[in-house]
């Protein structure tokens, strides 16, 4: 099957961004901020689940959507202990997403000028 050059690939926007991620995780300077997102969402999970009962699934949901400030409600912290925690994982969070995606859109652009500047040169 072959594929029409014309029509647009449905993940294709996604591939500079993915690749300055690979990078990012390669280089030992820069996977720090790919590693505390990683670790917050673990311990968002770890909490949930020990503490308000819920799924892993449900904790990792809702960790992430906490994160991201979109709370759509479906899942609350019943205890106390939930509702503080989840102030302060917010808090916390939201700091350390914005420099992950700093970091990430960075490197994007970098790869990105990396190959206008390889285009220019081999036309």
């Amino acid at each position: 099957m072959s594929v029409d050059p014309r029509r647009p690939r449905l993940f294709a926007g996604l591939r500079l961004p993915l690749s300055a991620l690979a990078i990012m995780l390669r280089d030992r300077e820069e996977r720090g901020p790919a590693l505390l997102v990683a670790s917050l969402l673990i311990v968002g999970t770890v909490f949930y689940t020990l503490v308000e009962g819920w799924g892993v699934i449900d904790a990792v949901y809702f960790s992430a959507m906490s994160l991201a400030t979109v709370g759509y409600g479906d899942l609350v912290p019943e205890t106390s202990e939930g509702k503080l925690f989840t102030v302060v994982y917010v808090l916390a969070g939201i700091g350390i997403l914005v420099s992950f995606f700093t970091a990430l859109t960075a490197k994007t652009l970098e790869l990105l000028r990396q190959r206008q500047t390889e285009r220019e040169s081999a036309g």
